[in-house]
């Protein structure tokens, strides 16, 4: 029996250690135990949030697009505007999350919302029409994830070449270059743009496409492409494909209407449903990356 203010033996004080370390031990189970439970609501909520699939199953099909236009319309116009352009939200034709996020953020996005925004979240609907709204915004935001345009893609590349189209665009590395070439349109350009560029041309001048008129001091008038410009010189691409330079000093006038150079009677010359295959034609330029020689000729 030790004396009385004697230190405590050393097994006592490896028991009153082992001791602290179980209670310590108990502690922090007990504290693991309750940020599982406190963190368990968030967990499922995120797992009801997340796909079952990484990728959109539905892609490019033209019923999910356009039952995806519909449940836009219904839902989502109200703020993002008729054609996604944006009113008084965002315009997703060019939105960051819809342009080049995945598809699998882009349907969580859409099923969870922002949270301190307006943006509300979509709980009800079922992952089938929520990959069906991913298929439309994709469609706007890469025109080449858009259906195939329907029509006789022949018939349409016949057209092209007997209406005169090669004259002035590239295709499949050859053609003109009066005209913007058209190797990768159905990449750049959706399929109403298609439509509206060969009805409409001079609705939306291609940069680099403008029309320019020019009269020399000898009263000479020559119409064509105005390819570049600075203080003292003009190069205007002609008709033929060929490059003229002029002088400022030695023109009387210039002018620049804001007019195609490509003619605006193809829906008279062209029946309907050659209409129709030369855009199914257009719409299956979608390869970006086209080895086209380019020089000065088709600047």
């Amino acid at each position: 029996m030790g004396r009385a203010g004697a230190p405590p033996s050393i097994a006592s004080r490896k028991g009153s250690r082992k001791r602290g370390r179980l209670r310590t031990t108990r502690i922090a189970a007990f504290v693991s135990l309750a940020v599982l439970l406190a963190l368990a609501p968030a967990a499922a909520q995120r797992s009801a949030q997340e796909p079952t699939e990484s990728r959109n199953p539905l892609g490019r099909d033209a019923a999910a697009v356009e039952a995806g236009d519909e449940l836009f319309h219904e839902r989502c116009a109200v703020c993002h505007g008729q054609q996604a352009e944006g009113a008084m939200a965002s315009n997703l034709a060019v939105a960051r999350s819809v342009s080049r996020g995945s598809e699998a953020g882009l349907f969580k996005l859409i099923r969870a919302g922002i949270p301190g925004t307006e943006m509300p979240p979509q709980p009800d609907l079922p992952e089938g029409r929520l990959w069906q709204l991913v298929s439309y915004l994709r469609s706007l935001a890469h025109p080449a994830e858009q259906p195939p345009v329907p029509g006789n893609v022949a018939a349409g590349q016949a057209v092209f070449q007997r209406a005169g189209c090669a004259g002035c665009h590239v295709v499949n590395g050859a053609g003109g270059f009066l005209g913007p070439a058209l190797d990768s349109i159905g990449v750049r350009r959706d399929s109403d743009k298609i439509r509206e560029d060969l009805l409409d041309p001079s609705a939306e001048l291609a940069e680099g496409f403008g029309t320019v008129v020019v009269e020399t001091a000898g009263g000479e008038t020559l119409e064509g492409v105005l390819k570049n410009e600075d203080s003292f010189t003009l190069l205007v691409m002609t008709a033929d494909g060929g490059i003229k330079t002029f002088q400022r000093k030695q023109l009387r006038s210039v002018h620049t209407p804001q007019r195609s150079q490509m003619p605006a009677d193809y829906g008279q010359r062209l029946g309907p449903e050659e209409v129709q295959d030369l855009l199914a034609f257009l719409d299956r330029q979608r390869d970006p990356f086209v080895p086209v020689r380019r020089g000065f000729g088709n600047y």
